[in-house]
């Protein structure tokens, strides 16, 4: 699919937003830890790139930090921020989930967006955008030793959201193919949906066995 100057530029900035946001979600989660500077670093990396590069490993393209030194760049710069702002945010704010919101809608959209250009179906595209947005936080989590954020039982529509705003992203591309409005639409969706769930505590419905909810 040809994409257009202003697509290119769209999905370039939102792939950097990605790497900043998921860098600072690695940092905010080692806050506390007693995990030193080089190990934060390390860490908001992983998190940062870990998901965008699962994705370009399986669809067999050049890895995407390594095609641009410059994601890298951002990611340090992001973390190094963060060690240094974190000191001032209330330990039991949200600021972390909020970080984590914007990580998600950035990265999983640019993994549907990129799968999508690839020629890819629809249905693999949705699926490489929330494998895209819930890759890096499990890397993150699993290096601490926590339950993926992804798979606690308190989690407000995570992977829910990325999902829906996938499938806004096919939609919308349907209709306007190759138009920068696709990706930032579905960034929104997924942006918004996330944000509400952590405002209002929305969530799926848990899978219980048939014994479980008597008391």
């Amino acid at each position: 699919m040809r994409i257009s100057k202003a697509g290119a530029l769209v999905r370039y900035v939102l792939e950097h937003l990605a790497v900043v946001f998921g860098a600072a979600t690695g940092a905010l989660a080692a806050r506390g830890k007693g995990i030193d500077w080089f190990g934060v670093v390390v860490l908001g990396l992983v998190t940062a790139v870990g998901g965008g590069s699962l994705r370009d490993v399986l669809l067999d393209v050049p890895v995407f930090w390594v095609a641009d030194h410059s994601f890298l760049v951002s990611a340090i710069v992001s973390v190094t921020l963060t060690i240094y702002l974190g000191r001032f945010l209330d330990p039991s704010s949200r600021s972390f989930l909020i970080t984590d919101a914007f990580f998600l809608s950035f990265v999983a959209l640019v993994g549907t967006h990129k799968t999508f250009t690839l020629h890819q179906p629809g249905t693999i595209c949705v699926l490489f955008g929330v494998m895209t947005g819930v890759a890096g936080g499990i890397f993150r989590d699993v290096l601490l030793g926590e339950v993926p954020l992804v798979f606690r039982p308190q989690i407000y529509l995570y992977a829910t959201a990325a999902f829906i705003g996938s499938l806004a992203y096919i939609g919308a591309a349907a209709i306007w193919p190759g138009h920068w409005f696709n990706l930032v639409f579905g960034t929104t969706v997924t942006l918004v949906l996330r944000l509400a769930a952590i405002r209002w505590r929305l969530r799926l419905p848990v899978f219980l066995a048939r014994d479980e909810g008597i008391a």
